[in-house]
């Protein structure tokens, strides 16, 4: 997957991944049978993924629906219960615009996942990113400490694990697309 000059979100993704490539250099490994057991068959939990972000994305939506219908009642004319309405629909609209970002992303990662190509994985994790910025702005926009303090737990948590295993296959997707470019010459 080759980067075109110019193309400054390619040339970001590389240098993040370039970075956090250094920092799990030292930490331990998966047996390269895991790792390549876990590259084989990621296409797959890509699409669980993928559906399950979607399933959220829509129930979203469906939020953002239902607070618009709200905003126009009569029970929303008292103004902090507008203000609640409103904010409700700002944070329904982010969640929903970062779930149907990275479902988008891990639905066009499956194909070039099972053909084992570096592109699927750079979408995935560009979905990775995509989710770690999705907390942190979810989380500030609870407004309470307390859900703040435990969505960047957990979400930390899921993220560290995901991009753990991201990483671990890193190897696996790198060097296919220098053979199949030279096959084709």
């Amino acid at each position: 997957y080759y980067i075109r000059k110019g193309d400054y979100a390619m040339e970001w993704l590389t240098k993040i991944e370039k970075q956090v490539l250094h920092w799990v250099k030292d930490i331990p490994h998966l047996p390269n049978s895991a790792r390549k057991w876990i590259a084989e068959n990621i296409w797959w939990v890509a699409i669980i993924g993928a559906i399950l972000l979607t399933i959220s994305a829509a129930l979203e939506l469906l939020a953002v629906l239902g607070l618009m219908a709200t905003l126009g009642t009569v029970a929303s004319t008292y103004y902090p219960a507008t203000t609640f309405v409103a904010w409700g629909f700002v944070t329904a609209i982010v969640s929903f615009v970062f779930a149907a970002l990275q479902a988008g992303l891990l639905y066009m990662a499956v194909t070039p996942l099972k053909e084992r190509q570096k592109k699927g994985w750079v979408l995935v994790f560009a979905a990775w990113l995509i989710s770690i910025v999705g907390l942190v702005v979810s989380a500030v926009l609870t407004l309470n400490p307390f859900s703040f303090i435990t969505t960047i737990l957990f979400g930390a948590v899921f993220a560290a694990i995901w991009g753990y295993l991201l990483f671990e296959i890193h190897g696996e997707f790198a060097h296919l697309l220098k053979t199949k470019a030279a096959k084709k010459k």
